[in-house]
């Protein structure tokens, strides 16, 4: 599985938690190996990452007034770089779509039909011998949450919240409940979001345009000549 599958995995699974009877069997509440969660993969993804260089910095944004023998744009290229790909953008909420999301959450927590299935779920979970209000609950038990492995009885957990998932349609419901919320968000939230839309057109334009400009990326001299004065 590449990079990006297992980002879109993990963030299916960071939203919705444990789902899968054999991977709550073989890591309870624990991020899976092919998660980009999981702390082994955080942490090679991390070794690739390298500071950038002093130089280039000073270039970026703006801390020198030349480089190579070229004028460091006012701001840096970074900023020159903003204002063509921001050229023509209308003004826009661009932290609406989050917000819109945390409503429509917030609005499924709170529907009676999602409610009736949670108090299903907690009733299975009883009979399994578990007392938990919710799927989330759970998996933040003191006992697992924050651990790096999983334990036989956490795995024991999961996989009754999974069955009992399963039995009362949890994951159904709430992606139903999730979903009419959003489209009930997004009818009245519509000339916002056309506004968006507009913005990522332009952007779009805008790249495209940049992509098929004459290069003006700065480069160094044959002397390899810099302002040191920032």
């Amino acid at each position: 599985m590449d990079f990006g599958s297992r980002s879109i995995a993990s963030e299916r699974a960071a939203r919705f938690g444990v789902v899968d009877e054999d991977q709550a069997a073989r890591h309870g509440y624990q991020a899976p190996p092919w998660s980009a969660r999981d702390p082994g993969v955080r942490a090679a993804l991390t070794e690739h990452h390298h500071d950038t260089p002093t130089e280039l910095n000073k270039v970026l944004y703006g801390l020198a007034s030349q480089y190579g023998g070229q004028r460091v744009p006012t701001g840096g290229c970074r900023a020159e770089a903003a204002a063509r790909l921001m050229k023509g953008e209308p003004s826009v909420d661009r932290s609406l779509p989050a917000r819109l999301e945390q409503q429509a959450v917030a609005a499924s927590v709170q529907d009676p039909r999602l409610a009736a299935v949670l108090r299903a779920w907690a009733s299975c979970m009883e009979r399994a011998g578990h007392r938990y209000a919710s799927p989330k609950a759970a998996a933040d038990d003191p006992r697992w949450k924050g651990a790096s492995t999983s334990t036989e009885a956490e795995r024991a957990v999961a996989l009754a919240d999974v069955r009992c998932q399963n039995k009362t349609r949890y994951l159904p419901t709430l992606i139903d409940v999730t979903a009419e919320h959003q489209r009930e968000l997004i009818s009245r939230h519509a000339t916002e979001l056309s506004r968006l839309k507009r913005l990522e057109n332009t952007r779009a334009r805008n790249v495209a345009e940049a992509l098929s400009a004459e290069p003006t990326a700065l480069s160094p001299s044959a002397e390899g000549e810099r302002d040191s004065s920032a």
